[in-house]
């Protein structure tokens, strides 16, 4: 009895999620993941550098699974499973009135999930990862709006693009294009008539709303330090960050499944220049180019990281599903296969690669062993001490019984201890030259004196996986007297 491709599709979906699982826990955290991590040790409505949404998911899978590398990520691959239904059903209603929609809705699925994005995406979490999720749930909702003509749907868009924003701002690129399509569109401006629409508005601003809350308690800073990159210009360097942004595309789509976003976008933009495709498509269409506009903007003015365009995914695949006929399988097939090998080299790290250009090293490598090594070389009644938001965050997740203190101007926005200890020692990445004092930057943050032996290192440890160094480090006892001058704020990080 022949299987229905659809129980295939579930099928490979849940083996995939297992190798999430896996691949998951059998890896440190990143930086930024145990940074993330932090927040999720002090909730709050929002954050310095993005909305709560990430430290929510972490806390949620903390509790299932303890303060653990799974915990951190699990909601994450999660989010890759689930996410991918409503995908394929999105593509089903974008494409209800064609009887190979079931095809092509299997087609996107797996395109999506070949991509580096998610393939990442559902191991390492970042404010990406719930972003795409509810970027897939807006999707089907505008899906379903289109094919059932059901104004309830305005509901799940708002809660969807309120939920999309508490992950992330560019969330804002979504819905501003979902605006436009509603002034521009005849079945758009009909919407706009009706409660339902504005009850969904209304909706996705409450759900944002301790955001704005949090930022009118903190001077705004969270807005300015994201929205103050939109004013940037520097085209001498244009070229370099146009490149890199079109570099970076192509590695995280995979370079098969960026020329099928290509042509599929091709296709798509034809058929809105003739005005030969629906109001749907329409909408799939400034889904993306509103976005690719605005990155393109920035980019004249200062360098696009290649994650922000990541929201995209979700929709590209739609439109590849729906207009590109040539490729797929070939793209699916070797982004999965990409995404196999870098599986792989985390977990085992089978090719010898240059310390300096192994960034699963430079990010992923050798934490645990790396944090007993501080650990040995500082004495227990000190307290370990970094500028450094990673660092600081990294040795907090794997050093549970220590005391950790971070530095800089960031933590004044967290609701943490502040810090009254009398010693300890204060790590930073290894310097080529020694330093007679402390200066870390451009501004001195021990000017006291007071140690006896000078602010040479007192100990050096590196960072160190499957014998390649990942990062060396040095340790400077540092006295913390009342006389002690700290020009940064300094917090406890709980644990």
């Amino acid at each position: 009895m022949k299987k229905h491709p659809s129980l295939w599709l579930l099928v490979i979906l849940i083996i995939l999620t297992i190798v999430r699982f896996i691949v998951a826990s059998s890896l440190y955290l990143s930086p930024d993941e145990a940074y993330y991590w932090v927040w999720s040790r002090a909730l709050d409505y929002s954050y310095y550098d993005h909305p709560p949404m990430i430290a929510l998911w972490i806390k949620t899978g903390c509790l299932l699974w303890g303060n653990t590398e799974l915990g951190v990520r699990f909601l994450g691959s999660v989010a890759a499973f689930v996410g991918s239904f409503f995908v394929y059903f999105a593509v089903k209603d974008f494409n209800r009135h064609h009887s190979d929609s079931r095809q092509k809705a299997i087609i996107a699925v797996l395109l999506l999930n070949a991509t580096l994005t998610v393939g990442v995406g559902g191991i390492i979490v970042t404010p990406d990862t719930p972003l795409l999720f509810f970027i897939c749930i807006m999707l089907w909702a505008c899906g379903r709006l289109l094919y059932t003509k059901s104004v309830q749907y305005w509901w799940v868009i708002g809660a969807s693009a309120g939920l999309a924003l508490l992950s992330k701002y560019t969330a804002l690129l979504m819905i501003a294009a979902l605006g436009l399509w509603c002034l521009f569109t005849k079945e758009g401006r009909g919407y706009l008539k009706t409660k339902e629409l504005w009850g969904g508005a209304i909706l996705a601003g409450f759900i944002f709303s301790p955001v704005i809350i949090w930022n009118s308690q903190h001077q705004w800073i969270s807005f300015f330090k994201q929205g103050g990159r939109a004013g940037d210009w520097n085209p001498n360097r244009a070229l370099q960050f146009l490149s890199e942004l079109l570099g970076g595309q192509i590695g995280l789509s995979t370079p098969v499944i960026f020329i099928c976003f290509c042509i599929g976008l091709f296709y798509l933009t034809r058929a809105v220049w003739q005005r030969k495709c629906n109001s749907g498509s329409y909408l799939l269409w400034l889904m993306v180019v509103l976005p690719v506009f605005v990155f393109i903007q920035h980019a004249i003015g200062d360098r696009v990281q290649a994650n922000w365009v990541g929201l995209l995914y979700p929709v590209l695949v739609v439109i590849a599903g729906l207009y590109v006929t040539k490729w797929l399988k070939t793209a699916i097939v070797v982004g999965f296969s990409i995404v196999s090998l870098v599986y792989i080299q985390a977990i085992f790290a089978i090719v010898p690669l240059p310390a300096k250009k192994d960034m699963l090293l430079k990010q992923l490598g050798g934490w645990q062993s790396f944090a007993q090594s501080v650990n040995a070389a500082v004495p227990v009644d000190c307290v370990i001490i970094s500028d450094n938001y990673g660092l600081a965050s990294e040795l907090r997740f794997y050093l549970p019984d220590r005391q950790i203190m971070a530095i800089g101007n960031r933590w004044q926005y967290f609701s943490l201890p502040s810090s009254n200890l009398t010693e300890g020692y204060f790590i930073r990445r290894q310097r080529a030259k020694e330093l007679s004092f402390l200066t870390v930057g451009k501004n001195d943050y021990f000017v006291s004196p007071l140690n006896p032996l000078g602010y040479a290192p007192r100990g050096n440890v590196a960072r160190i996986q499957k014998g390649s160094i990942a990062q060396a480090y040095e340790l400077y006892l540092v006295n913390l007297s009342p006389d002690l001058i700290i020009k940064r704020e300094s917090k406890f990080l709980p644990y």
